[in-house]
């Protein structure tokens, strides 16, 4: 090997291999093309993209060219962390590939001794790398990993650089990846929240996305709190509860997502009760090497932004009596039984039987799903918008 100056810097394999790079993120099925490139222009044997957890122990999705499919779920599922470079890999900085000829501790020959080498790189003629972490976030940590085998020799410095001035396109693609997930995000929070405020959450609450009625009534609102790139209650009591009921949307409630969401209310100033709907949303593609997990989907019931819940509807759409739509109104405005039961000089045992029977017609089991069920019905009438007056 004669280091770099056998590595395209320019020519048509070094552009074609950048064109299907920055073509990934519109089609995340080239990144398999890209690595063939990548494998072909280095003059390597194969590669592998691994999409870990952040501690970079536990494999996600991956994909890989010149490693036939048992042997590459062999290393997901135990080698991976019995590679001798992968400990040290830690410890080093992000954002560039390192020789696994030169740049760690574990030398060839004690290498050649290791179990990895024995039972796994021997079969496949691995004996040289370069690997190393191209992207990091709070959620997965990407690696980058290309080997040789014996007889192409190890990667010299010059090859090192050569890789390293690839690493910024890599980083700049899931960039762009990244960016196109969270369009995608907000324009289906948009058409699933209609007229109504919302934000688009991952876990712990960190936001994705926040429109601009939501980023709004998020300033005037002081029982909600937008701090450090994360959205919750301003109390205790409901911020545990707005981030299990987050948290738990997002695992989907299994595969299915059809996990039935829910709802947190917050007082407000001067009287009334902001209602915050958080609803699971699944990836679109769930199969795709960065395809992102879940998202919660979270959107806010005020006056303001909403027109009222017709109770003749709801009593149509779930055949319920004047009586129990009345109750399921009230619950999806965010009131409760006692409130009701004294304005309407019943007994909150009376309102508890209607109650029961709403459960039983709505299929609900719970008032928060009561009133999701409810607020996502015809039976919620959107605000009238006022006519528009020429002076």
């Amino acid at each position: 090997m004669e280091g770099s100056s056998r590595l395209p810097y320019t020519g048509a394999g070094h552009q074609a291999l950048l064109d299907t790079l920055y073509a990934t993120p519109t089609d995340q099925s080239l990144w398999r093309n890209f690595l063939h490139k990548l494998v072909t222009v280095s003059e390597s044997r194969s590669a592998r993209l691994l999409v870990l957890d952040k501690a970079a122990e536990t494999v996600r999705s991956s994909t890989k060219i010149n490693i036939d499919d048992r042997a590459h779920q062999n290393y997901v599922d135990y080698f991976v962390n019995t590679c001798p470079w992968r400990p040290e890999l830690k410890e080093k900085p992000a954002g560039r590939l390192y020789s696994t000829y030169l740049d760690f501790s574990c030398r060839q020959r004690r290498f050649y001794k290791t179990e990895f080498y024995n039972d796994w790189a021997r079969n496949l003629d691995i004996h040289h790398g370069v690997c190393g972490t191209v992207y990091q976030t709070d959620e997965y940590t990407i690696q980058l990993l290309v080997q040789r085998t014996g007889g192409q020799g190890p990667y010299e410095a010059q090859d090192t650089a050569w890789f390293n001035e690839l690493v910024p396109h890599v980083r700049r693609a899931i960039d762009l990846t990244r960016h196109l997930h969270q369009l995608e995000w907000s324009n289906r929070g948009g058409r699933l929240a209609a007229h109504r405020p919302f934000a688009v959450l991952g876990n712990g609450g960190r936001v994705e996305f926040l429109c601009d009625r939501a980023r709004a009534l998020i300033a005037k609102e002081e029982e909600l709190v937008c701090r450090h790139g994360r959205l919750a209650p301003k109390r205790q009591a409901p911020r545990e509860r707005f981030m299990a009921l987050v948290d738990k949307v997002i695992l989907g409630a299994g595969r299915d997502w059809r996990h039935p969401g829910g709802t947190v209310t917050l007082p407000r100033r001067g009287g009334g009760q902001l209602v915050c709907m958080i609803s699971p949303m699944a990836p679109e593609n769930s199969g795709a090497l960065l395809a992102p997990e879940g998202r919660a989907l979270v959107y806010f019931h005020a006056p303001e932004y909403e027109g009222a819940v017709d109770e003749q509807q709801i009593a149509e759409l779930f055949d319920l009596t004047p009586a129990e739509a009345r109750v399921a109104r009230a619950i999806a405005e965010g009131g409760d039984l006692k409130t009701l039961a004294a304005g309407l000089s019943l007994s909150v045992d009376t309102l508890r039987g209607q109650l029961k029977s709403v459960f039983r017609k709505t299929g609900t089991r719970r008032q928060n799903e009561l009133a999701a069920r409810i607020l996502r019905s015809p039976a919620l009438r959107a605000a009238e918008t006022l006519p528009i007056k020429l002076s």
